[in-house]
Protein backbone atom coordinates (compact mmCIF):
# COMPACT_ATOMS: atom_id res chain seq x y z
CA UNK A 1 0.00 0.00 0.00
CA UNK A 2 1.84 3.38 -0.88
CA UNK A 3 2.18 6.57 1.55
CA UNK A 4 -0.50 8.70 -0.34
CA UNK A 5 -3.27 5.83 -0.22
CA UNK A 6 -2.34 5.48 3.73
CA UNK A 7 -2.72 9.32 4.01
CA UNK A 8 -5.95 9.21 1.85
CA UNK A 9 -7.73 6.51 4.76
CA UNK A 10 -6.06 8.58 7.17
CA UNK A 11 -7.49 11.86 6.27
CA UNK A 12 -11.13 9.84 5.68
CA UNK A 13 -11.21 8.52 9.36
CA UNK A 14 -10.12 11.65 10.43
CA UNK A 15 -12.80 13.85 8.81
CA UNK A 16 -15.53 11.41 9.72
CA UNK A 17 -14.11 11.60 13.49
CA UNK A 18 -14.67 15.36 13.34
CA UNK A 19 -18.38 14.96 11.42
CA UNK A 20 -18.97 12.76 14.69
CA UNK A 21 -17.95 15.05 16.96
CA UNK A 22 -19.60 17.77 15.92
CA UNK A 23 -23.09 15.99 14.92
CA UNK A 24 -22.78 14.82 18.79
CA UNK A 25 -21.27 17.48 20.80
CA UNK A 26 -21.58 20.37 18.26
CA UNK A 27 -24.55 22.31 20.33
CA UNK A 28 -22.64 22.81 23.59
CA UNK A 29 -21.03 25.81 24.90
CA UNK A 30 -17.56 25.26 26.27
CA UNK A 31 -16.19 27.55 28.73
CA UNK A 32 -12.40 28.11 29.64
CA UNK A 33 -12.28 29.34 33.01
CA UNK A 34 -9.36 27.84 34.70
CA UNK A 35 -7.23 31.32 34.99
CA UNK A 36 -7.85 32.25 38.80
CA UNK A 37 -9.64 35.33 37.76
CA UNK A 38 -12.17 33.91 35.18
CA UNK A 39 -13.12 31.31 38.21
CA UNK A 40 -14.26 33.87 40.84
CA UNK A 41 -16.24 36.20 38.29
CA UNK A 42 -17.71 32.87 36.93
CA UNK A 43 -18.56 32.10 40.31
CA UNK A 44 -19.93 35.38 41.22
CA UNK A 45 -22.03 35.13 38.16
CA UNK A 46 -23.84 32.17 38.93
CA UNK A 47 -25.16 33.61 42.28
CA UNK A 48 -27.85 35.66 43.46
CA UNK A 49 -26.64 38.98 43.68
CA UNK A 50 -28.00 41.01 46.63
CA UNK A 51 -27.67 44.82 46.68
CA UNK A 52 -27.95 46.97 49.83
CA UNK A 53 -30.07 49.78 49.62
CA UNK A 54 -27.15 51.54 50.78
CA UNK A 55 -25.58 50.54 47.77
CA UNK A 56 -28.21 51.18 45.34
CA UNK A 57 -28.21 54.56 46.62
CA UNK A 58 -24.69 55.28 45.78
CA UNK A 59 -25.15 53.66 42.71
CA UNK A 60 -28.32 55.79 41.42
CA UNK A 61 -26.37 58.83 42.55
CA UNK A 62 -23.51 57.84 40.32
CA UNK A 63 -26.03 56.80 37.59
CA UNK A 64 -25.39 53.35 37.87
CA UNK A 65 -27.13 50.40 37.02
CA UNK A 66 -27.17 46.29 37.09
CA UNK A 67 -26.00 46.27 34.34
CA UNK A 68 -23.12 48.12 35.41
CA UNK A 69 -22.23 45.25 38.07
CA UNK A 70 -22.91 42.84 34.92
CA UNK A 71 -20.59 44.01 33.21
CA UNK A 72 -17.89 44.30 36.27
CA UNK A 73 -18.60 40.39 36.51
CA UNK A 74 -17.88 39.69 32.89
CA UNK A 75 -14.80 42.38 32.45
CA UNK A 76 -13.59 43.04 36.00
CA UNK A 77 -10.33 41.92 37.43
CA UNK A 78 -9.62 40.50 40.96
CA UNK A 79 -7.38 41.97 43.26
CA UNK A 80 -5.81 38.54 45.00
CA UNK A 81 -3.90 41.11 47.23
CA UNK A 82 -7.03 42.45 49.11
CA UNK A 83 -8.99 39.05 49.19
CA UNK A 84 -10.01 37.83 52.56
CA UNK A 85 -9.91 33.92 52.31
CA UNK A 86 -9.27 33.71 56.21
CA UNK A 87 -13.05 33.12 56.29
CA UNK A 88 -14.98 29.67 56.34
CA UNK A 89 -18.53 30.38 55.11
CA UNK A 90 -18.00 33.79 52.68
CA UNK A 91 -14.94 35.63 50.74
CA UNK A 92 -14.25 39.07 49.99
CA UNK A 93 -13.46 40.34 46.62
CA UNK A 94 -12.50 42.98 45.28
CA UNK A 95 -13.18 43.56 41.84
CA UNK A 96 -12.04 46.76 39.48
CA UNK A 97 -13.25 47.75 36.02
CA UNK A 98 -10.95 49.66 34.06
CA UNK A 99 -12.56 50.64 30.40
CA UNK A 100 -12.30 53.31 28.43
CA UNK A 101 -15.73 54.16 27.57
CA UNK A 102 -16.79 54.52 31.20
CA UNK A 103 -15.06 56.00 34.88
CA UNK A 104 -13.34 53.40 36.52
CA UNK A 105 -14.99 51.90 39.82
CA UNK A 106 -14.75 49.01 41.96
CA UNK A 107 -16.80 46.61 44.32
CA UNK A 108 -15.95 44.70 47.24
CA UNK A 109 -18.21 41.51 46.88
CA UNK A 110 -18.66 38.62 49.70
CA UNK A 111 -18.84 35.32 48.12
CA UNK A 112 -21.15 33.13 49.90
CA UNK A 113 -22.47 29.68 49.18
CA UNK A 114 -25.80 30.70 47.11
CA UNK A 115 -25.24 34.60 47.40
CA UNK A 116 -23.10 36.91 46.30
CA UNK A 117 -23.40 40.23 47.92
CA UNK A 118 -21.68 43.91 47.28
CA UNK A 119 -20.62 45.27 50.61
CA UNK A 120 -18.66 48.36 49.13
CA UNK A 121 -18.75 50.05 45.81
CA UNK A 122 -15.68 52.71 45.43
CA UNK A 123 -16.33 55.16 42.51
Amino acid sequence: MSVWRRLLYYAIGVGMGVLAVMFIFGDREIGCSYFPNDRVLSDLRKKELIISPDIQLQMNSAGMDTSDISVLLERGKVNFDKVDRGLDTCKTYWIKLEEESKSPFSALFQNCDSTATILELDL
